[in-house]
């Protein structure tokens, strides 16, 4: 559905198509002279209209009169008939219009692949643009119910005297200026000053009957609402609704990252941090739950509760979903594609062909850092039938050191990867037994494998340096390409249950480095982007809130295929309106 505003602002991307007078003498000489002149037209009216105007044509329109002419020129050009005018003709007389009751036929040509859907779609899509963009009219973002439906779910603790925007709304409106790249209250109420009037439609704010408006809430509203909203409450909500758009179109298998973050730039009355424990689909860029540790407590406690909270509700993969659309998307969670931020991200084809389950069942699989490798936290990732990949490190000595006690190096290495980038060159292996020590498997019952990981590195300088690296390949010694260079050597045990029929080397060495997808993909973008450390914000819940918030919104950038989350809040920013992120929101 169209607004008058959309009509006029795509109206110029219609060229009408001017008579052509074909005479006999020219008919006789050339054979279809008429629809070869007019296909030589179409040919170069793009760019000729482009180079003259700025302005880039979607479709030509013309009209015949069916009573005198049959349109076959038009239709020797491919013109599509459309339907018939409503009988009106143009007068200069005082309704500018007059009826004279002879409808004319409508023919349209399509100048840009996929043009005339563009111009009828809600949301400008990229061929208008001309240029390589996700097309928000096609997005399956929103399921059964929105975003909207489940805010409303989070109690008002204000007053109802006075009170003219439903909490809802507000936090509604409050996500599409953080999509459009306001990091603050006041940035937040600036943008929803500027929204138009569907936009705010939409985001179910109400309409004032004696203005005559839809009303945007104003600065002091949203920063009283943030203030006193129950900010658990509304990260439980949000991370349903993610949950249930990531169930849309689901993998086969599932990696959740599980790991945590302080909101370093707020401090509540008692001297302490927000600390989120966040749960991040890995897979589809998704932040699935978020549980807030106390500040006389710590991570360990939340780590179970969190994981009952994000599994127990319906994960199935739909038999009516498509299993292998994503296979070519962002595997690493980073959201980048490329493996950027600290190098940690994950080779998206490793092991696409291993773990994903024996016959085509959903294997989840959960990772954590070392902190979680406790034995109440393997016990109940045992009950909820996932596999888990976990670290060995100094916090279990004794563990630590029956692993390393195995003979690794009669072990094989079984896989390796090579990268040259961001100033490096890294090689990991993987060495993988099964040969699993009873004083682990009686800690942590279900361990079906040991994994060594060894990671080389060193600093890589100039194009002729690079260039024999690469050539080197994933040889551990590094003898061809590191002459001089100071080789580096970081070495890890970890345990697993996944038996080798889930999960091949390939495929666990994969899982161990895209577990840094929480932090390239969620952290890191909160901090940066997101500026979430530099956030003045200090009272009530206000900081846990906007954390939850950008948690959302990564997400949801995550799953529109954005990879550069800086650019598409700008882009998204520039539009003005904040229709293009409703769209994302499904609104």
């Amino acid at each position: 559905d169209l607004d008058d505003g959309q009509r006029a602002a795509r109206l110029e991307r219609v060229c009408a198509n001017q008579r052509l007078c074909v005479l006999p003498a020219a008919a006789a000489a050339v054979r279809h002279a008429g629809s070869r002149a007019l296909g030589a037209m179409l040919r170069a009216l793009p760019a000729d209209y482009l180079a003259a105007f700025g302005v880039r044509l979607m479709a030509v329109e013309s009209f015949t009169d069916p009573a005198s002419h049959a349109g076959t020129v038009y239709a020797a050009c491919n013109f599509t008939p459309v339907g018939s005018t409503a009988g009106y003709g143009r007068s200069r007389g005082r309704d500018y219009y007059a009826y004279h009751g002879q409808p004319k036929t409508c023919w349209l040509y399509e100048l840009a692949p996929g043009g005339i859907a563009a111009l009828a779609a809600g949301f400008d899509a990229p061929v208008l643009a001309g240029r390589r963009a996700p097309d928000f009219n096609r997005l399956q973002v929103s399921g059964e119910r929105g975003l909207l439906e489940y805010l409303a779910q989070v109690t008002d603790h204000r007053k109802p005297k006075g009170k003219r925007h439903d909490l809802a709304a507000i936090l509604v409106v409050v996500v599409v200026a953080r999509l459009c790249g306001a990091n603050s209250v006041y940035a937040a109420a600036q943008f929803a000053q500027t929204m138009p009037q569907e936009a705010l439609r939409r985001c179910g704010i109400r309409y004032n009957t004696r203005l005559g408006r839809h009303v945007p809430p104003s600065h002091k509203t949203i920063k009283r609402a943030v203030r006193a909203v129950d900010a658990g409450a509304a990260d439980t909500q949000m991370c349903a609704w993610l949950r249930q758009e990531a169930s849309a179109g689901r993998l086969n298998w599932r990696h959740i990252a599980i790991d945590g973050k302080t909101v370093r730039g707020a401090v509540r009355p008692d001297g302490t941090q927000p600390h989120l424990l966040a749960a991040y689909d890995v897979t589809a860029g998704t932040v699935l739950g978020q549980a807030s540790v106390g500040a006389k407590t710590n991570e360990i406690t939340c780590f179970v509760p969190l994981l009952h909270a994000i599994l127990d509700s319906p994960r199935a993969s739909s038999p009516d979903h498509d299993h292998d659309h994503d296979h070519d998307g962002d595997h690493d969670g980073d959201g980048d594609g490329d493996g950027d931020g600290d190098g940690d991200g994950d080779d998206a084809g490793a092991g696409a062909g291993e773990g994903e389950g024996e016959e085509g069942e959903e294997l989840v699989i959960v990772t954590a850092d070392a902190l979680h490798t406790q034995a109440g936290h393997v016990e109940a990732m045992n009950k909820l039938r996932v596999g888990w990949i976990l670290d060995l490190k100094g916090n279990q000595p004794g563990l630590y050191a029956l692993a390393d006690a195995h003979p690794w190096g009669d072990e094989p290495v079984l896989h390796a990867t090579a990268e040259v980038g961001h100033g490096r060159h890294e090689i990991r292996t993987i060495r993988v037994t099964s040969q699993v020590p009873d004083g682990i498997t009686r800690r942590f019952p279900g361990t079906a494998q040991m994994m060594l990981i060894e990671r080389y590195r060193h600093p890589v300088r100039g194009s002729e340096a690079t260039a024999a690296c690469r050539a080197a390949g994933d040889d551990p010694d590094m003898a061809g390409c590191a002459a001089g260079a100071k080789i580096s050597c970081e070495t890890v045990l970890a345990l697993t249950a996944l038996t080798p029929a889930q999960a091949g080397p390939e495929f666990l060495l994969a899982r161990n480095r895209s577990h840094w997808g929480i932090e390239n993909g969620l952290h890191l973008r909160r901090d940066t982007t997101y500026a979430e450390d530099a956030s003045r914000l200090r009272a009530g819940d206000a900081p846990r809130l906007f954390a939850s918030i950008a948690s959302t919104v990564v997400s949801v950038l995550n799953r529109a295929g954005l990879t550069n989350h800086a650019a598409a809040r700008r882009d998204l920013g520039w539009d003005r309106t904040g229709l293009r992120a409703l769209g994302l929101l499904g609104l």
